[in-house]
């Protein structure tokens, strides 16, 4: 468990790792410990004691395992961007696909970077993001479009405004409806797009790989 607080290094960059691979957790933090203007937080295995952790560390950016095996990564990150000054959230992803920006733009991630990505263009993300930037991959129509297409008729409206940046509770306003009503929806709508595209991404991999063997 994470235990480690802010006290030194008031500028640098504090970041929180959320990964189920024990390796990987020590790699980032061993990784963010050598580098100038960052401080290591602490890693968590899984989501279950996320809520607490950021309520206690309070870091600027947390790099959340997209797969967490106990977990939905997606809704782990829509549910800690509904919170107060919520943290920077960069989605650490083996299939770091551009097919990913659909849902993971629904779940209000602020970026995307693959596991095998260099330590530069990691370093670089978290940096970015940190300082307010947002690095997702564009959406273009067609992955729009397709997106629309799997959702139902009274999705879309929230899908849109999602799309958009509206926050829950101006989605909530809108529609004259609870905001409960509107985060139970979004919830549905990620994990509906998040089935297909990691299938998708997946299926891509496996033959990005054979094709290169």
């Amino acid at each position: 468990m994470p235990t480690r607080r802010p006290d030194e290094q008031p500028d640098a960059v504090k970041v929180l790792v959320v990964d189920d691979h024990p390796a990987l957790r020590e790699g980032l933090e061993g990784l963010l410990r050598q580098e100038n203007g960052f401080l290591p937080l602490g890693a968590l295995p899984d989501a279950d004691e996320i809520s607490a952790t950021l309520d206690r560390l309070r870091p600027d950016v947390v790099i959340l395992d997209y797969a967490l095996e106990q977990h939905d990564g997606l809704s782990v990150c829509f549910r800690i961007k509904q919170r107060p000054s919520p943290p920077a959230v960069v989605l650490y992803s083996a299939y770091a696909d551009p097919v990913f920006a659909v849902p993971a733009t629904l779940a209000q991630a602020d970026a995307i970077v693959s596991k095998t990505a260099p330590v530069e263009e990691l370093l670089s993300v978290l940096r970015a993001i940190a300082s307010g930037e947002r690095r997702l991959p564009p959406l273009d129509r067609d992955a729009m479009s397709a997106a629309s297409a799997r959702l139902a008729p009274e999705d879309l409206p929230v899908a849109g405004m999602l799309f958009a940046r509206v926050t829950v509770r101006e989605i909530a306003e809108t529609l004259d409806v609870h905001p409960d009503r509107i985060r139970a929806q979004a919830l549905k709508i990620i994990g509906e797009l998040q089935a297909r595209d990691r299938i998708t991404g997946a299926a891509g991999a496996r033959q990005a790989a054979f094709s290169a063997g």
